[in-house]
């Protein structure tokens, strides 16, 4: 600064100015040192309200590291025990995984084999069906033989009876009562009998 105002003294006394105007140019440098005054002061302050702040987030700083540590040290210890317990998993699906898989085709195996189970006593049903068809059919037919033996030793008591009747009408009339019971008898064993065509 004196070497400024040294030179503006030696222009001053060179140059042709009036007074007014070394007085204009001495305002203007005081209003330039105010200024450079005004900023330095500016810097001051922004550095004390720097100065402040960083010891106010200094301050904040160990608040949150102390409220957080705690927390970090649990989150660590659960990352910890996580790990852990992924670590057991994990070796719990790769134990499993072999038996499993030997149980699902267990499974498949003993699927096939009540499947095949299941067709060949369905094959069986059906025989079984065939042959009490069959059964039921022979049992027919021989109630039809029965009953058609029946029928004609009716046919021929009938003629007998008719032919008897001419002449001994006493005896044959016992005989035909009798004969009227062992029919009634066997058409009772008729229907009473197991071959007997149902429905």
């Amino acid at each position: 600064m004196p070497v400024l105002s040294g030179a503006a003294v030696v222009f001053l006394r060179e140059s042709d100015l009036t007074q007014s105007d070394i007085h204009l140019v001495i305002i203007l440098l005081v209003v330039i040192a105010a200024a450079l005054v005004l900023q330095a002061l500016g810097v001051v302050i922004a550095s004390a309200v720097a100065a402040r702040t960083l010891v106010r987030a200094r301050t904040l700083i160990g608040l949150v590291e102390a409220k957080a540590s705690p927390v970090l040290d649990q989150t660590r210890s659960i990352l910890t025990q996580t790990k852990t317990v992924m670590d057991q998993t994990q070796a719990l699906l790769t134990d499993l995984t072999p038996r499993l898989r030997r149980m699902s085709e267990s499974a498949e195996q003993i699927s096939a084999t009540v499947q095949a189970r299941v067709e060949d006593l369905n094959l069986t049903v059906m025989d079984l069906n065939d042959t009490v068809r069959g059964i039921n059919d022979q049992a027919r037919t021989q109630v039809r033989r029965v009953d058609g033996i029946f029928r004609d030793a009716l046919d021929a008591i009938e003629e007998i009876s008719q032919t008897v009747q001419q002449g001994i009408r006493g005896p044959i009339q016992q005989i035909a009562a009798i004969m009227a019971g062992v029919q009634a008898a066997i058409k009772a064993l008729v229907e009473r009998s197991p071959f007997r065509p149902r429905g």
